[in-house]
């Protein structure tokens, strides 16, 4: 089921994983970088920087610089391979938990969708992301390393070095925000007049979560799959001998 009013996101709605194929089969023909993000609810497009309240004495760029600041410093122990940039080191820190200003997309859709799917939902529907990349919007390798994450004049679109495991398990790509000091915020991603006619919506009830969610494990993707490492084999190992609250009867 599709739906769509003029000037609106198209959106889509789906049941299952057959769905979720032929829908990815119809709209994802182009030759051009495609990427997607699954959600476990239906919230804004919005970096982590913009989701977390900070303290009242603080800004948002100076609370950036200084917990990307800290993570360098605590961090060097436990890295195998030191970031060469302050984009590397950005993608690293955004993956392994600290809010930055990058957004995270996979080229997987079948990632996506298990990221939206993966837990019981907490709202009466999960989301998928599709979006098309405009080719000028991409940060080639060469700006990168000429370039700060943290100046520019509008959004882009940023595909890290592979400095961590996760990034390349889930195939990963950031869409990098840029903050309006006029505003004192973020603009959501979905809102932006640029981007809207690049975007696709697909929304999947949450009771169809548990379903989709063995599916996807047949497939091989599932936290063994998605998260590298001791900490995704226990969860998987914990979820394939135990039963989660949308899988019981």
């Amino acid at each position: 089921m599709s739906t769509k009013n003029k000037g609106a996101i198209s959106t889509y709605k789906i049941s299952s994983i057959t769905d979720f194929a032929k829908l990815i089969e119809t709209e994802c023909k182009e030759e051009s970088i495609i990427l997607f993000r699954g959600q476990g609810g239906d919230w804004d497009l919005l970096p982590g920087l913009a989701r977390i309240k900070l303290k009242s004495d603080l800004t948002v760029q100076t609370t950036e610089a200084k917990m990307v600041e800290g993570f360098k410093r605590l961090s060097k122990p436990f890295i195998l391979k030191e970031p060469k940039n302050e984009w590397e080191w950005l993608a690293l820190a955004q993956h392994h938990g600290i809010p930055t200003r990058l957004l995270d997309w996979t080229t997987n859709p079948l990632a996506a969708l298990w990221f939206a799917t993966k837990d019981p939902g907490k709202e009466s529907y999960g989301v998928v992301w599709i979006f098309k990349v405009p080719t000028e919007d991409i940060l080639a390798s060469e700006n990168v390393a000429k370039s700060s994450p943290y100046k520019g004049p509008r959004t882009k679109v940023f595909q890290p070095e592979i400095v961590t495991d996760r990034i390349q398990a889930q195939g990963g790509w950031f869409t990098v925000h840029k903050y309006m000091e006029k505003d004192k915020k973020f603009v959501s991603f979905q809102k932006m007049a640029r981007y809207k006619p690049h975007l696709i919506k697909i929304t999947i009830d949450t009771k169809c979560f548990a379903e989709i969610r063995y599916h996807l494990d047949r497939m091989s993707i599932n936290e063994l799959s998605q998260y590298l490492g001791l900490d995704g084999t226990a969860k998987y190992v914990k979820w394939v001998y135990s039963l989660l609250s949308d899988e019981q009867d």
